[in-house]
């Protein structure tokens, strides 16, 4: 059962504030950042924050549950198509914390297409020129309405978004929450793709990239939604 209108009106705000938690920190750990679960859950519960980490993860953590609360409410309308205005405003938020407090740590600029050459390391896959990011995100929105998707689209926008690779820095963490953006709108479980399958998330993303064959993909992407819906499942 992966379709949220399945669930019950408490089942669905048990399994948006779980995965809110959740959601947050694995995405941000598999960007790196070294919070444990148990320190992200104290953080946005209570606000204190972890003495022993880096104090612009810890705002980023809070920007990106904040990005992903309001991914939630606007998600809810379904006559909202996902705009490119949209994307940047996700972003802007998931740094804006550090942004403001530690400038010098966050890549610039936010809320802004890059306009630099980006590669990432060890990948084969070409990315997005910055001239032509604007255009091909804006083809990308046309051919795929953000409230009218399988879950097959949304996984070919997600590899499709993380080759055009729009912005300087967190691209994965937008891309993923504009997957729970564009699962909602569509009655699909919001995958939660956890830190211990990042090895396997991102040779899938390059594969698919690379041979332009999402079924790999879309079967990651229903054991993501069936690893959220355990979530509640076990309480």
């Amino acid at each position: 059962m992966f379709a949220l209108s399945q669930l019950s009106v408490l089942e669905r705000e048990r399994l948006f504030k779980t995965l809110r938690i959740n959601i947050t920190h694995h995405s941000n750990a598999i960007e790196g950042l070294t919070l444990s679960f148990g320190e992200t859950k104290t953080l946005l519960e209570s606000g204190k924050t972890a003495n022993n980490k880096p104090l612009d993860e810890q705002l980023v953590v809070l920007g990106f549950a904040n990005a992903y609360d309001v991914i939630i409410r606007e998600a809810s309308d379904k006559s909202r198509i996902l705009e490119s205005s949209f994307i940047k405003d996700i972003h802007y938020l998931i740094f804006e914390n550090a942004f403001k407090v530690m400038p010098h740590l966050v890549a610039k600029p936010i809320g802004a297409f890059r306009t630099n050459q980006a590669k990432i390391i060890g990948l084969q896959v070409k990315l997005t020129l910055p001239h032509l990011i604007a255009q091909e995100l804006e083809n990308l929105l046309f051919l795929y309405p953000s409230n009218a998707l399988s879950l097959e689209q949304i996984a070919y926008f997600h590899i499709s978004f993380e080759k055009v690779h729009p912005f300087s820095d967190g691209n994965g963490r937008t891309g993923r929450l504009i997957m729970t953006y564009q699962a909602i709108q569509n009655d699909f479980i919001p995958p939660l793709i956890i830190n211990e399958q990042r090895k396997a998330y991102l040779e899938l993303l390059e594969q698919c990239q690379m041979q332009n064959d999402i079924t790999a993909f879309t079967l990651f992407l229903q054991e993501c939604q069936a690893q959220s819906l355990a979530l509640i499942s076990s309480k």
